[in-house]
């Protein structure tokens, strides 16, 4: 979470920040550049939350589907995904940037000649998205694993 917190205040929105920390917690060494527009709600539009997209996405590179036909991969990425966003909207109370803010990402107030500052609720949606997007991860993982072992 501290290099999370690191890449978000040198500059990675959060669902550069979310994403980033996903994939590398995995294992993953993927751009961040999928994720690029996401944050403040995609497209800085204050809609679904740039974290919560970012571990969204960061499933779907996990997950690995690369074919239409790799039905398996849909199934276990949609499963991911479904448990993320169910985690993430009952610890932030909605899966909208500007109902978790408190306001439009293009209307944030902002101070002449002041740092940006981080909205601690963002700060806390990061944190929340990163923690439920490894841990259904790694539990995807253990299920494969179990599997894997059961078929030798």
């Amino acid at each position: 979470m501290e290099e999370v917190r690191t890449k978000r205040l040198s500059g990675f929105n959060c669902a550069e920040a979310v994403f980033w920390g996903v994939t590398r917690s995995v294992g993953l060494d993927v751009t961040v550049s999928c994720a690029a527009d996401f944050g403040g709600g995609i497209g800085g539009s204050g809609s679904v939350c740039g974290a919560l997209c970012g571990a969204v996405a960061a499933a779907g590179v996990y997950t690995g589907r690369t074919q239409p036909e790799d039905e398996e991969a849909k199934t276990r990425c949609s499963a991911i995904s479904r448990e993320i966003v169910r985690g993430f909207v009952n610890g932030m109370g909605s899966q909208l940037c500007q109902d978790i803010l408190g306001y439009a990402p293009w209307t944030r107030p902002r101070r002449e000649g002041q740092p940006t500052e981080i909205n601690p609720k963002c700060k806390q949606a990061v944190a929340l998205a990163l923690e439920l997007a490894i841990k259904e991860i790694k539990k995807d993982q253990c299920r494969v694993s179990r599997k894997s072992n059961q078929e030798r």
